[in-house]
């Protein structure tokens, strides 16, 4: 890295965030990073501009770039929590002597720069049937939101039964198209190795496909289990299809050649369950984008305690809930009626049907605020101007680790963790970034509640990263991604 000079930066601003982009993009070649202008002279005005040069040397590095086939289902425009982690693998891994292909599906539309950037969209045979039906469907929807509106709702009878009955997910209807897109990828391009991601599951059999008719290296990524913890428990749910998709996982992990996962829970179960393919697991955690905090500033200063909760509930993982909290909630307005007439708990992000009619009668008022649906960047604002943040798991899951967990900790909140014995839990209490509590155990979210208002009326509240969470910044991710890369393509 190269060295900073830190007493031309202006008094109380932080450029560390965009220092360790350029550092992340430039490596051993950035040699000095300087601020100058009026900022630098301490004349600045509100308005100013934040001039900063670099001085690069030498000025290219000329990598030699090999190309790697992503298969991930899930891929902007879609904007939610599946796309992050890939996304930002593919924003950094050019800088590391990779060039992604992009191998997705086109059921929630494309973008200009498709072909700029080496995306490539297969149809799904269960979409070219419906596509009448969602072009109906999505006819007064603003084009912001098209490509986040699901064609069946998540939450509906319909997704229910089809998540049921369709093996190993509802996309598996994306499979034959995406394996035929594929093939000719790989065909056209001087593909070297194949990345696939999950969930769905079905990106992990288009890959162990083409690797099974190309001989070409694989790597597996599992932001989730497959059989152990699910986000969907259906695959547990039947003897036979419990079976069948054991079979499938099994010849996923066997087929490729190294194992990716998110935390060491994940990674400890296949080690258990998979003893012979222990060597090729490799942990890379999920992370934050810090290109995504840059411009991010407090923008209110809320006269109440303000807790944010961002995200999806069940829609995200079946059985979570804030049943714990709207208890805890609900005894605390019958106990400490004037300590809850100074918070609120603004829930930011979709929510089913059932979830609003729990909230509505929990008759917590004014106490609650249901913001809906925002595009990420919003979410990131939203936690910005959080006194506290809400993260919530199942109950007795302990594998869950996502990247909101990680944008919470690059958010400098404190955080109210409803998770158990977890690895979200370690991680908080390792950087001492909140209080962990069980999700169902409302008496000790009670506690946990009053403390943190204690210290907010104290002004005690954290609102600066701790340095220790650098470690999950993105590109320093990507680089680990790019180094099990490097080790496999060198056997």
């Amino acid at each position: 890295m190269g060295t900073i000079a830190e007493e031309l930066i202006e008094p109380g601003a932080d450029y560390r965030v965009l220092i360790d982009i350029l550092a992340a993009h430039f490596g051993e070649r950035l040699k000095l990073t300087v601020l100058f202008g009026s900022r630098s002279r301490s004349e600045a005005r509100s308005d100013s501009d934040h001039d900063v040069t670099s001085l690069r040397w030498p000025l290219s590095s000329a990598p030699i770039v090999q190309k790697v086939l992503v298969v991930a289902y899930h891929y902007p425009p879609a904007d939610h929590a599946g796309t992050r982690r890939v996304t930002s693998f593919a924003r950094y891994l050019p800088d590391l002597g990779y060039r992604p292909v992009i191998l997705t599906t086109n059921a929630r539309g494309s973008q200009v720069t498709d072909n700029e950037h080496l995306i490539f969209r297969a149809s799904e045979l269960s979409g070219l049937l419906a596509r009448p039906y969602r072009a109906w469907q999505l006819r007064n929807l603003p084009k912001q939101q098209q490509a986040n509106a699901a064609a069946i709702a998540a939450d509906s009878r319909v997704s229910r039964r089809l998540n049921d009955w369709l093996i190993p997910d509802i996309h598996i209807t994306w499979l034959p198209l995406a394996l035929r897109k594929g093939l000719q990828l790989l065909r056209e391009q001087p593909i070297k190795l194949i990345f696939s991601s999950s969930p769905p599951a079905t990106s992990h059999l288009v890959a162990l496909r083409l690797k099974q008719l190309t001989g070409l290296p694989w790597v597996a990524d599992f932001r989730d289990g497959w059989m152990f913890e699910p986000p969907n428990p259906a695959p547990l749910k039947h003897l036979l299809r419990t079976k069948v998709e054991s079979a499938l996982e099994q010849r996923v992990v066997l087929g490729a050649d190294r194992i990716v996962t998110v935390n060491q829970v994940i990674a400890d179960d296949f080690a258990r369950r998979y003893p012979e393919i222990a060597h090729k697991i490799v942990i890379i955690t999920n992370g934050y984008d810090p290109s995504d905090f840059v411009a991010l500033k407090r923008k209110v200063k809320a006269t109440k305690l303000r807790f944010v909760h961002t995200g999806a509930l069940s829609l995200s993982r079946a059985a979570t809930s804030i049943a714990g909290l709207l208890t805890a909630l609900k005894q605390l307005q019958v106990s400490m009626p004037a300590l809850t007439n100074n918070l609120e708990l603004l829930l930011v992000g979709q929510l089913t049907e059932i979830e609003r009619t729990i909230i509505a009668n929990a008759h917590l008022g004014e106490r609650i605020r249901l913001i809906g649906s925002v595009s990420h960047q919003e979410a990131l604002q939203w936690q910005a101007d959080a006194d506290a943040l809400v993260l919530v798991t199942v109950p007795g899951t302990t594998s869950v680790t996502t990247s909101k967990l990680f944008e919470y900790l690059a958010s400098g909140r404190p955080i109210l963790a409803l998770t158990g014995r977890s690895s979200a839990a370690e991680i908080i209490r390792e950087l001492d970034a909140g209080i962990v509590v069980a999700p169902d155990d409302a008496a000790g979210i009670q506690q946990a509640i009053v403390q943190l208002h204690a210290r907010w009326l104290a002004d005690d509240l954290p609102t600066k990263r701790d340095p220790r969470v650098e470690r999950y910044s993105r590109p320093r991710l990507t680089a680990e991604l790019a180094h099990c890369f490097d080790a496999l393509l060198a056997q």
